[in-house]
């Protein structure tokens, strides 16, 4: 999970550590670096991070490896709506594409299921 917002991280956190193995990130270089040490099979990314490596970098980073990061599924959760950022996202190959405004949490933690192996 890689998000900068506490309150979203620890719910989506929450709910998916019932399930899942959950590692968490607030910034673009903790998610690389978390990436690194765990290779998740899955990735919820945020677009707007703090820090200088925002999540279209972090995808990109993901995208151009020669390992797990070329093909692991990326949900992207943002607030970013627009159609440029939306096209953006999923030019780089993201897997899903959330706007944190439109979809509560059960909807998220649906969508994680259906990219996982049961």
């Amino acid at each position: 999970v890689v998000e900068d917002d506490p309150i979203l991280k620890n719910l989506l956190g929450h709910t998916l550590a019932n399930a899942y193995q959950t590692v968490y990130a607030g910034t673009g270089d903790e998610a690389i670096a978390l990436f690194e040490k765990f290779k998740p099979v899955l990735v919820l990314l945020d677009l707007t991070l703090p820090g200088s490596r925002d999540g279209f970098s972090v995808l990109e980073e993901l995208r151009k490896r020669d390992d797990e990061g070329k093909t692991v599924p990326v949900i992207v959760v943002s607030n970013l709506s627009d159609q440029t950022a939306k096209d953006r996202a999923l030019a780089l190959g993201v897997t899903e594409y959330l706007v944190k405004a439109e979809v509560d949490v059960d909807e998220i933690v649906a969508k994680v299921k259906g990219h996982l192996p049961a």
